[in-house]
């Protein structure tokens, strides 16, 4: 402490009327703007949203366009001679059948095999082969291996009593 000096705290600055209204002027400016900010983010964020949702409804739309049938067109031969065929192999069968025909190649006959729970035999338009098809793989990978072997058999000149595409990537013939 220094000679001369008391211990009294520095005296308080006494603020004008003037001074007090500036200051809730400032504060209102200040909350004006967090709301400003507040409503333009909400409104941003909303905008986003309506984008998003109309290109979901367009995606359904274009998704509902391609919708693949579920009955196949041609025969199915049940060798088990249950008379129940399973909806979900019609289903596979009519979905593999659409796409061969997308491939140019049109199916005859589909055969359930008697003791075989996940597996067809497809018969070909114009082909003396069948085709032995695994239903656990895609329709489109699927129906890709026979039209190769298709290409493959027909270029050199083979004439086997069926093809095996079970295997991605793979075919066998006997």
């Amino acid at each position: 402490m220094k000679r001369g000096q008391t211990i009294v705290a520095e005296r308080e600055r006494v603020e004008s009327a003037s001074e007090r209204m500036e200051a809730r002027h400032k504060q209102k400016r200040k909350k004006n703007m967090r709301l400003g900010v507040a409503v333009a983010l909400v409104a941003v964020i909303l905008a986003l949203v309506a984008v998003a949702w109309q290109k979901i409804a367009a995606n359904q739309q274009v998704a509902n366009v391609e919708v693949k049938p579920t009955e196949p067109q041609a025969e199915i031969v049940d060798e088990s001679g249950t008379g129940q065929i399973p909806a979900r192999m019609k289903t596979y069968a009519a979905t593999l059948e659409a796409d061969l025909k997308e491939l140019g190649y049109k199916v005859t006959r589909v055969t359930l095999p008697n003791g075989m729970m996940r597996e067809l035999y497809i018969d070909i338009d114009g082909q003396e082969a069948y085709y032995k098809v695994n239903t656990d793989r895609g329709t489109g990978v699927t129906a890709e291996d026979i039209g190769r072997m298709v290409r493959y058999l027909a270029e050199h000149d083979l004439h086997p009593e069926y093809v095996d595409v079970r295997v991605e990537g793979k075919a066998f013939y006997k």
